[in-house]
């Protein structure tokens, strides 16, 4: 599960109880895996605003899930590598109230090099502070310069049926060497759960769907076919559109962990229960075919944000 939602990108956000009651709600539903980052606020314009929230929510029952959470370095970093990461660390497991990382991503690509972000996470995984370590929207030619120096956990790049360039390269060296793929994104902001029309407003205030590029009105349009292929199939399985799009990924690659995100306690709901829908091979098949056939309006791709 994504928790961005509860501080940041899809417009007005819960009170904190809420969003603590959802991310409760979807434990109990079974989920054991909560991604979070350094960097949600609202509006991006604080630090630690949705750890906060995650660190209350698990409070208890901390030993039973797995955690990940980010850090963004700005610009080339003065001074040790190791300490300007391990005090990132250090503030979100003070705010996640854990003294270890289960996964702890670089957020995106800085003037760093990736190989002494690499030995860094090395280190901090021999102090005991993080079990794994990974990168995000990051490619295969990064990927292999950062496995070389400290093998990965996890990538975490944006996939979904409507965003593919993971699939050529990064998700086959995933698989080659023990990786975890984590697609974020994996509904493509919503546009896959057949509940986005051209006719859709987002909201004004920090809701990243209004620069999303298959969001826009046209685009909106032009990807009707695939939401509607969806939704076809999504009958005959009893099942969401939503749930097909992540039940089509789970089937596809066996190390891949999607984190859908919602800040709607239904919406996570559904989302977990993709877990359930399974598909046939001659289902799979089916649609993954017939996907090919459509084109996609809009393109984030890894320079996207």
């Amino acid at each position: 599960m994504g928790c961005m939602a509860f501080s940041h990108g899809y417009g007005q956000i819960p009170e904190e109880q809420y969003s603590i009651e959802a991310i409760q709600n979807a434990y109990a539903h079974g989920c054991t895996f909560f991604d979070t980052a350094e960097v949600y606020s609202p509006n991006l314009s604080g630090i630690g605003h949705n750890e906060l929230i995650v660190g209350k929510a698990l409070q208890g029952i901390r030993e039973n899930v797995v955690l990940a959470t980010k850090l963004m370095l700005h610009g080339f970093t003065v001074g040790s590598v190791y300490k300007t990461i391990r005090n990132h660390l250090e503030g979100s497991l003070d705010r996640l109230q854990t003294d270890y990382m289960d996964v702890y991503y670089l957020h995106r690509m800085s003037g760093v090099p990736v190989e002494k972000v690499a030995e860094a996470m090395g280190k901090l995984i021999d102090d005991g502070l993080i079990r794994g370590w990974g990168l995000s929207q990051v490619d295969v030619d990064v990927i292999d310069r950062a496995q070389k120096v400290t093998p990965l956990a996890a990538i975490q790049n944006i996939y979904s049926m409507v965003e593919r360039d993971s699939e050529s390269e990064i998700i086959p060296y995933c698989m080659e060497h023990n990786i975890g793929f984590v697609p974020f994104s994996p509904i493509a902001s919503g546009l896959l759960s057949g509940k986005i029309t051209p006719q859709t407003q987002f909201e004004k205030h920090d809701d990243v769907r209004n620069w999303v590029p298959q969001l826009s009105r046209k685009n909106i349009e032009g990807n009707q076919p695939i939401v509607e292929m969806l939704r076809s199939f999504a009958e005959k399985k009893n099942a969401t559109p939503a749930q097909i799009s992540l039940a089509w990924m789970l089937h596809k690659y066996p190390n891949v962990v999607p984190i859908p995100g919602s800040k709607n306690k239904e919406r996570i709901i559904e989302n977990l229960d993709a877990s359930n829908v399974v598909l046939t091979e001659q289902e799979f098949t089916a649609l993954e075919n017939e996907l090919n056939q459509h084109k996609v309006y809009g393109h984030r791709g890894l320079g996207g944000f």
